[in-house]
């Protein structure tokens, strides 16, 4: 199969693009998120408990409640997209331990999520953006 520069350049793009969303979500830099989705995106972080709403009030959500954690680690793979000209979909893996802040020095609990976003990708001025992001739970392990 061959592939235009245009395909694999927007295929890189949005490994980019996702692992730029990881990166502002674990180190808590909201602000970034900005530069992840679009003013009018659509999330659903229902499958973990969270909300389903507009990109502003999932933003806001999470500044409030990630901050909980004293570590999360997003690790991404396996992002399979089709691509049609400035608009994209696709499927991404999720592995996302989770540490709480511990109420002592020796008491830290570590629990997982095991999860699939399902991703809508629209091209702006400034780039790839996503424009819809929906959590889609595999498993879990040692929830608090």
């Amino acid at each position: 199969m061959s592939r235009t520069l245009v395909e694999l350049s927007d295929r890189w793009d949005l490994q980019d693009l996702m692992t730029r969303y990881a990166t502002c979500i674990d180190s808590k830099d909201f602000d970034g998120l900005d530069e992840v989705f679009t003013p009018d995106a659509r999330l659903s972080f229902e499958a973990s408990g969270g909300p389903a709403d507009a990109y502003p009030a999932v933003r806001a959500w999470l500044a409030e409640m990630l901050p909980i954690f004293a570590a999360t680690q997003h690790l991404m793979g396996n992002l399979a997209v089709t691509l049609d000209g400035d608009s994209a979909t696709g499927r991404c893996m999720c592995f996302n331990p989770m540490a709480l802040k511990p109420t002592t020095e020796k008491d830290q609990q570590v629990f997982f999520y095991g999860l699939w976003y399902v991703l809508e990708f629209v091209r702006t001025a400034g780039g790839w953006r996503i424009a819809s992001l929906t959590q889609e739970q595999a498993y879990h392990h040692n929830l608090p």
